[in-house]
């Protein structure tokens, strides 16, 4: 591994392939997000490390990974890559089954530009398939580039000699890739089954590397008739079984998706997926009881339920299932100004209002409750961390786009540290007893996650190709964030850290409210359907509660087997008429 002399830090173990392991690391000197290959020494040869090297360094496309530098480690090295915060095309394939047809074009195009530009340059991959490709968050999907030139090789290598070993994977292999026989043709071949695997869910051969061998070449190829003709037609000719029947260079097959891709932009119809729709599972509720005016916010904290309506917090009893709420005793405070967000540590309640923050510990008194901290305007945002030692402030800074951020003992209020930072802060999240993250969006759709520790300093930095909102953290994970995605109402964003993974999950519905939970993540729409996700992003239920249809959900709270939803009616979307609170039990 790296020492402390390294111009390195390595953060998290991102992948693993046929030559070594992959890692997400920061440069020490600017916090800048890079992804290091570690070469397997015992594997690999010194000359098929370097050979990559050549490759990479030699390759400026921004279809291609490219590489930054060589870094020596104790009995290590490492090439330095550009970070792919998307992870794989393979992740994507098994997490995303609804890639829709204009997606799947899109991103074997953007391999196909990679490719024309490195068959130009004399280099052939050999290995393309979905692990090989890694993916970069765009405006509202991903860009693919081409990655692993481990067991690449230049045409005049491939001319002079007769290569058996590191010859690809079976399944992605042309047919004369099996008698070590290698062309730029072999490349297309296997961009044809990963356009096969992307449009149809499956490749269109499986089975063991022998029986690969066999169907690759002789087994027909059979293409969904569903698909549209032009996109059959060029799925056809990139599997040719003859080399000379298939596309002959990456500007030709890539020419063919794009006349693809413009048919389907003028008939929409065939990029809908084909996919099986989840069944909702009604749950029905164990008691309902109205309410006297709508709340924003509900939340189950132990023994007490908190509720938020507009300037007033109400902490109740929990009450078991199915009890009338009307005899139990509860607290209650009236704020000077409405309260726009509670949040919650082992040790008490951070509540935020309109220009002030306050702390209530678990022995504080609610009726003498007095701020932490007043601001003269609204342009601010706090956060806790779960334990409950330290907390922080991002304001925005008078007549200017920027910010400061203040990190304070929870204690005693001693300020550690205020920290500026070059855009305005929209999400601010406290992850742990050591670490918080801030985003920060320019005007030109990108975000800015940073990093930072408890002492106030910055520990590393990333920059995306994506805009959220209303990011949450899960107190039991705490590398495991949900945000949803700004004009993209079907989507959530699931961000892994400290390797800054970004996963889009496409969903049956629109994302309202979302809320962490111990199983990982509930998300409703305001109609009553809910979505839960545990911590890796993969779903467990649907489930749907009865809802009248004037009524709209306006808060959730979730435990382990217990939801309560707060909704209300309205008329016009203005005033509101009815609200009520109603307790269901998760199956």
């Amino acid at each position: 591994m790296l020492n402390h002399q390294s111009n390195y830090k390595i953060l998290d173990l991102v992948g693993q392939g046929q030559f070594g392991r992959v890692f997400a690391a920061i440069e020490r000197h600017s916090g800048n997000l890079v992804a290091l290959k570690e070469l397997r020494t015992k594997q690999l040869s010194t000359s098929s490390f370097l050979r990559e090297l050549t490759f990479l360094v030699t390759l400026d496309h921004f279809n291609l990974v490219t590489c930054k530098a060589l870094e020596h480690g104790r009995n290590q090295r490492y090439i330095v890559m550009d970070y792919c915060e998307g992870g794989t095309l393979r992740s994507l394939l098994n997490n995303s089954p609804s890639i829709t047809l204009n997606q799947s074009l899109k991103l074997v195009i953007n391999i196909l530009a990679g490719l024309e530009y490195a068959h130009e340059k004399g280099i052939i991959h050999r290995d393309l398939k979905p692990e090989n490709i890694l993916l970069k968050t765009s405006d509202r999907f991903y860009t693919a580039h081409i990655g692993d030139f481990g067991i690449a090789k230049l045409k005049q290598e491939i001319d002079s000699q007769f290569i058996l070993s590191n010859s690809g994977s079976p399944a992605y292999m042309a047919p004369e890739q099996f008698y070590g026989e290698y062309s730029s043709n072999c490349d297309l071949y296997g961009v044809g089954v990963i356009l096969y695997e992307l449009v149809s869910g499956n490749r269109p051969f499986s089975g063991m590397p022998k029986d690969l061998m066999v169907a690759h070449l002789s087994q027909a190829v059979t293409i969904d008739r569903t698909l549209p003709m032009l996109l059959r037609l060029a799925i056809a000719k990139s599997l040719e079984k003859l080399p000379q029947r298939r596309y002959q260079t990456a500007t030709e097959m890539l020419q063919a998706l794009e006349l693809v891709q413009a048919v389907l932009e003028v008939d929409p119809s065939p990029q809908i997926p084909i996919r099986v729709e989840p069944e909702f599972v009604e749950l029905l509720p164990v008691s309902q009881t109205d309410l006297d005016a709508p709340l924003s916010q509900v939340e189950i904290v132990g023994e007490e339920i908190y509720l938020v309506s507009g300037d007033r917090l109400i902490i109740h009893p929990h009450f078991d299932v199915g009890e009338s709420r009307e005899n139990i005793p509860e607290r209650s405070k009236t704020f000077s100004q409405p309260i726009r967000n509670l949040q919650f540590s082992d040790s008490g309640c951070l509540i935020t209002t309109t220009s002030e923050i306050y702390y209530l510990s678990k022995d504080s008194d609610l009726d003498n409750l007095q701020p932490l901290a007043t601001f003269e305007h609204d342009e601010f945002m706090a956060t806790i961390n779960p334990q409950g030692s330290w907390w922080a402030v991002a304001a925005q800074n008078e007549n200017s786009d920027e910010s400061h951020l203040e990190i304070s003992k929870l204690a005693n209020g001693e300020l550690r540290r205020s920290l500026e930072a070059l855009l305005v802060c929209h999400h601010l999240k406290a992850l742990d007893q050591k670490y918080g993250l801030s985003i920060h969006q320019d005007q030109e759709q990108n975000s800015e996650f940073r990093l930072f520790n408890r002492r106030g300093d910055w520990i590393a930095n990333f920059t995306a190709q994506i805009r959220l909102e209303s990011v949450i953290a899960h107190p039991l994970f705490p590398d495991q964030l949900l945000a949803r995605e700004v004009d993209n109402s079907a989507m959530v964003i699931l961000i892994t850290l400290p390797k800054f993974n970004l996963r889009r999950i496409s969903l049956e519905i629109s994302p309202a409210i979302m809320k962490f939970c111990p199983q990982g993540f509930l998300i409703c729409d305001r109609q009553g359907k809910m979505i839960l996700f545990d911590q890796y992003g993969d779903w467990i239920g649907h489930f749907q509660i009865p809802l009248s249809p004037e009524f709209t959900i306006t808060a959730i709270a979730v435990s382990a087997s217990e939801l309560i939803v707060a909704s209300a009616s309205s008329l016009s979307g203005r005033e509101i008429v009815q609200s009520q609170l109603q307790v269901f039990t998760l199956p």
